[in-house]
């Protein structure tokens, strides 16, 4: 029965990788990512961010981190050139003679960043000198940037819609190639059959929390907790996958439908954002809002399997309420 699972799972990756539709659906995740994080930098542009080579004396590094972000770099030479071309808005230091220093910049900074660090060098060597502003550093609770933080737990509970959506395109071509009715005459079981084809919606969204996760640059995540949090959430995904791919004999339209499912999860995770504690309660019913919940502590690191078995446990009394509702229609489809 294994191996005939794995036939199955494996025809649908072959014909899925000749359709552009669900090349597209498996790619979207991680191209959304990689734009998310090209975004992320921009959060803290104002901040003066300065990279300095090991030439720049402690005490300046001292001095220097009361102003702004301070990265020491280990080696000197081209590592600060290297530093200073990165992406982000970051400004180059090193020694320059006794009691000097050369600032090293790319040209595409931030507009009037260059002015405010030469100010800051000045104030240091020239002790008298006071510096037209007043540094103020407050701490109202963030652990990481909100577009982070956020962005990467919407994305990665977001695109577990796409595992379902995989399955009814496969399940749409096999209506329209008349191979679907095939099946129910071939030497497969139709729990096989289904464990087949339901096996790339659950995988899919998988890999995917896992790409979004490592391009965003998370570190120290327990990526058990992830899989258990996005495997008890794409069941969802799938179920409804399956519904829509037998109730429909056109890509396009079934595509469309799955869109339905966009309402309640973007409704759950801008619920679990914006709404006070108070209001939570109102999300109880959407299995969404429990993995977005397990998502959000996971990246900030607080979750504790507890929770997260609290979460996933819910999650799934959700899924196998709606599969008694939906099983009997999922069986009509497939005879």
């Amino acid at each position: 029965m294994f191996r005939k699972i794995l036939r199955i799972t494996g025809r649908d990756v072959r014909s899925g990788l000749r359709d552009n539709i669900i090349v597209y659906v498996i790619l979207a995740p991680f191209l959304s990512a990689l734009i998310l994080r090209g975004l992320i930098p921009s959060v803290g542009a104002n901040v003066l961010q300065m990279a300095v080579d090991p030439s720049v004396e402690p005490a300046v590094v001292e001095y220097l981190e009361t102003i702004g972000k301070v990265e020491v770099l280990e080696a000197d030479g081209e590592a600060l050139e290297r530093r200073v071309r990165a992406t982000d808005d970051v400004f180059g230091l090193r020694q320059a003679g006794e009691g000097g220093f050369e600032i090293v910049k790319e040209g595409n900074e931030q507009e009037g960043m260059d002015e405010i660090f030469e100010l800051v060098l000045d104030a240091y060597v020239n002790q008298d000198l006071e510096l037209p502003m007043d540094a103020l550093v407050s701490d109202i609770g963030w652990k990481l940037p909100p577009l982070k933080q956020f962005g990467a737990s919407v994305l990665v509970v977001f695109m577990s819609v796409f595992g379902g959506m995989v399955i009814l395109i496969n399940l749409v071509e096999e209506k329209q190639d008349n191979t679907l009715s095939a099946m129910n005459v071939a030497p497969v079981s139709r729990k096989a059959f289904v464990i087949g084809k339901g096996l790339l919606g659950v995988v899919i969204p998988v890999i995917h929390a896992f790409g979004v996760l490592l391009i965003l640059g998370f570190e120290g995540l327990n990526y058990g907790m992830v899989t258990v949090a996005i495997f008890s959430i794409a069941l969802i995904s799938v179920l409804i996958g399956f519904v829509i791919g037998v109730m429909n004999d056109n890509v396009i339209s079934a595509a469309s439908s799955m869109k339905v499912l966009f309402v309640p999860i973007l409704a759950s995770i801008m619920g679990a954002i914006f709404l006070a504690d108070k209001w939570n309660p109102l999300l109880y019913w959407s299995p969404f809002y429990w993995a977005f919940d397990s998502m959000n502590r996971i990246v900030l690191l607080e979750a504790t399997w507890g929770v997260v078995l609290r979460n996933t446990g819910i999650v799934l009394a959700i899924t196998a309420v709606v599969f008694a509702l939906l099983s009997r229609r999922i069986a009509r489809g497939l005879n």
